[in-house]
């Protein structure tokens, strides 16, 4: 049954991949000019917000497991992935590259943690809905800055958009370790710095590779996966203006009317809600020029932020799919992360007010015959620039969780 199971899942898939291919080829065909222009949109947020921020942090993530270093930072983060979300130690380097760097490198971070079968396939499924958030720096100098005009509302979706997240990770199903899926590496007896050494130099060993050949492994499988990102990013922003072009957001009109009406706002914001639902980052540009009230805006860029659009989501599926992991777990991850969102914007907004009352609405700002294409990133300079900072917002992180795992030890020895 199982088999079977596997193999309709495998057709429906390849069906379903086949469709969207022959949707992309028929688009060029029939708007050539309009899906070279909405390409190139896709390969401007690629180049210039998502290579520069994942790309050093997939190569140094590969060459660190090589090293076995984030296998005895996993010995020391083990206390506070465990007593909070159940979740072995060295899934706190992927939790860790998934707040800083945005998705999806929690995903990719967390499939190289299994392919080394130091995840189980259950914990692979939780830590990459866990791991898939937004970056500080795309949250607050993307969105708030360079779309919302308001560096205070980049600060409020930051908050809102990780709390949501790790409300979502307590409320999702964390099941128990099974007995018989363990760490290929177990730590082993004697003071704490000394175990996290000697599992590393295992793990190192283990893996035997010299530095020059373990830098060109991973520098091979970080630009295949950049490659990866970058098509499905060009193909979905093709699609977005073709279903644009074709009117088909017509069918989505009815919903989205209900949902502005009860802000008594009568525009038209079908196109928006499509760009959210397919791609975020032109997904939340699109929310920004809408002439919603400000807590409208809010509300629907933290849904569609939680939600991370459904160009994510096929980077996601097809980092995974070696696993096992099952898409429909980490969909409805992202279902409830858009749901808690929203409320939470929503239940937010009186004591926000107090903090943004020297705010404006983001469409006082925004000109109506601005181009479609938005300005990725600020000022349209590149994310190069951002790559130290990210660095060590990284580094914080990590030392800070290594301070929370130290105090839970320390309390637990005192008892």
């Amino acid at each position: 049954m199982q088999s079977f199971n596997s193999k309709t899942k495998s057709r429906a898939t390849t069906v379903l991949l086949g469709a969207l291919a022959g949707l992309v080829v028929v688009s060029i065909v029939l708007f050539p000019d309009k899906a070279f222009q909405s390409s190139l949109e896709g390969l401007t947020v690629w180049w210039k917000l998502v290579f520069p921020a994942l790309m050093p942090f997939l190569i140094m993530t590969e060459m660190l497991i090589g090293f076995g270093l984030i296998h005895g930072t996993g010995v020391l983060l083990e206390p506070l992935m465990r007593l909070v979300f159940r979740l072995p130690g060295v899934s706190g380097w992927a939790l860790a590259s998934g707040f800083v760097v945005g998705f999806p490198a929690g995903a990719k971070i967390t499939a190289s943690l299994h392919e080394k079968n130091l995840l189980s396939r259950k914990e692979t499924e939780r830590l990459t809905a866990l791991s898939h958030l937004c970056s500080p720096i795309f949250l607050v100098m993307v969105v708030g800055i360079g779309f919302l005009h308001s560096a205070k509302l980049g600060i409020v979706l930051a908050v809102i958009h990780y709390a949501s997240a790790l409300l979502t990770g307590f409320l999702m199903p964390r099941g128990k370790r099974a007995e018989d899926e363990r760490l290929v590496f177990q730590p082993v007896s004697g003071p704490l710095l000394k175990r996290a050494f000697l599992v590393m130099r295992e793990a190192h060993e283990a893996d035997g590779r010299p530095f020059g050949r373990l830098l060109g492994d991973a520098t091979t499988s970080a630009v295949q996966t950049m490659m990866l990102i970058g098509g499905y990013m060009m193909i979905f922003s093709v699609l977005i203006n073709v279903m644009t072009i074709a009117h088909l957001t017509d069918a989505l009109r009815p919903v989205t009317h209900v949902v502005v009406s009860s802000l008594h706002v009568y525009s038209d914001t079908a196109p928006a809600w499509i760009k959210g639902f397919m791609e975020i980052h032109l997904g939340a540009y699109a929310f920004s020029q809408t002439e919603l009230p400000l807590i409208g805006q809010l509300a629907l860029i933290s849904a569609f932020l939680g939600w991370g659009g459904l160009s994510a989501h096929a980077q996601v599926a097809s980092m995974q799919h070696r696993s096992g992991a099952r898409y429909l777990f980490f969909m409805q991850s992202r279902i409830l992360h858009a749901v808690l969102a929203f409320v939470m914007t929503a239940l937010l907004w009186s004591p926000l007010q107090l903090l943004l009352r020297d705010t404006q609405p983001s469409f006082l700002w925004l000109d109506s015959g601005v181009s479609a294409s938005p300005p990725f990133p600020v000022n349209g300079e590149s994310a190069w620039s951002l790559w130290w900072p990210l660095l060590t917002q990284f580094v914080l992180v990590l030392i800070v969780m290594l301070l929370i795992s130290s105090t839970i030890r320390f309390l637990r020895k005192q008892r």
